[in-house]
């Protein structure tokens, strides 16, 4: 069977490769027209600076040539800065579509940066643990505030016993802070999944926070064994230690998986920048000078062509 040729126009790779071009070309143009350019500018600027004193007393072939000669100094000058706005006005249309280029290549064929495009996404599921989080500590609090009132109401100081409606209490928050310990267990997973994977398909990066492990239910039970004094000074520190957690921790921990989340964007980005840099060195030898001129131009002319049939209608 033979095989059917690539359109150049909707072949993912050809795509890219025609943008690369452009995008060298249009480097190039640039590193040949500023030096001229900035040279131009000084001698139109020197040119200009010499201004003699006398001028009116010149004769008029020689204002005549004066002028003739600041004239194009100032045409030449123009004409190079209409070329750098071209360049100016070209690349960065260029580099965008070169970016959406290699994203879809790269989604395409490169099993890594899937991966790491994956593991970006289980931010959503470290939230909802997050999420879940807060209210597992909102009700252990709750419970809390139960079972010291619990503790008071049938407290015998004699024996120095619970009341039983005390230690069902107690074995409720020692639940509540189990249920505490498992979110926090399960959020951790979560972000060593993610590093994992970040790390397997070559994007090194920050992991998400790790919640720190809560020691709640042995609390609990510890206070379960002290007079009632003594367990009141640690029912009023624990709970203040969890309200602290709910009401500042947890957007503390919000706050700090964005900040997160804007690196590790930003190094999965790298990895397509690196992608950038291979291609651009791949299709190095063939960009020859004698081309620039023409490439530019013809690219101004395309990027005019799709700015007209664009809403903005322009470039």
């Amino acid at each position: 069977m033979t095989a059917v040729p690539a359109n150049p126009e909707t072949d993912p790779g050809q795509i890219l490769h025609n943008l690369l071009v452009r995008e060298a070309h249009l480097k190039l143009g640039r590193a040949q027209i500023k030096p001229l350019w900035e040279q131009r500018e000084a001698e139109l600027r020197a040119l200009e600076a010499r201004r003699p004193s006398l001028l009116a007393l010149l004769s008029p072939k020689k204002r005549d040539e004066r002028a003739a000669g600041l004239a194009a100094a100032r045409e030449r000058v123009q004409g190079l800065r209409q070329r750098l706005d071209l360049l100016d006005r070209c690349e960065p249309h260029i580099q965008r579509q070169i970016e959406d280029a290699i994203e879809v290549l790269l989604r395409d064929s490169c099993p890594e940066y899937v991966q790491a495009l994956a593991a970006r996404r289980q931010k959503e599921d470290w939230l909802r643990c997050l999420e879940r989080f807060g209210g597992k500590i909102f009700e252990f609090t709750r419970s809390l505030g139960n079972v010291r009132n619990l503790a008071c109401s049938g407290y015998n100081r004699e024996t120095k016993l619970y009341s039983a409606g005390a230690i069902q209490g107690f074995q409720l928050a020692v639940e509540a802070a189990e249920h505490v310990q498992n979110e926090v267990r399960f959020a951790n997973k979560i972000a060593d999944a993610q590093l994992a994977l970040f790390q397997k398909s070559g994007v090194e990066t920050k992991p998400l926070p790790r919640l720190v492990e809560t020691n709640y239910a042995t609390w609990v039970a510890k206070i379960r064994t002290l007079p009632l004094a003594e367990a009141q000074i640690e029912f009023d520190t624990l709970i203040t230690s969890t309200k602290k957690l709910h009401e500042a921790g947890i957007p503390e921990l919000k706050n700090q998986a964005d900040r997160v989340q804007f690196e590790q964007d930003a190094d999965i980005r790298n990895f397509l920048l690196r992608a950038w840099e291979q291609f651009r060195a791949e299709i190095a030898p063939q960009i020859f000078p004698g081309d620039t001129e023409r490439v530019v131009l013809e690219t101004g002319e395309w990027l005019e062509a799709i700015a007209r049939s664009s809403v903005t209608g322009r470039l």
